[in-house]
């Protein structure tokens, strides 16, 4: 098989762009649900009426 090393860099390359991609999306998700755990601590420290939790 004279082409053995091209399919196991292609299949190398593919797993490695896949990480990279799951690596990214995964991220992401973290950072807006750490963005929206932060807004919602001001909204309850501000007291803001709107949410019900105010004075």
């Amino acid at each position: 098989m004279k082409y053995a090393g091209l399919i196991e860099i292609a299949l190398t390359f593919g797993g490695f762009l896949i990480f990279i991609i799951w690596q990214m999306r995964s991220l992401k998700r973290d950072i807006r649900a750490r963005e929206e755990r932060e807004a919602n601590e001001a909204n309850e420290q501000s007291g803001d009426p709107a949410d019900g939790n105010g004075p």
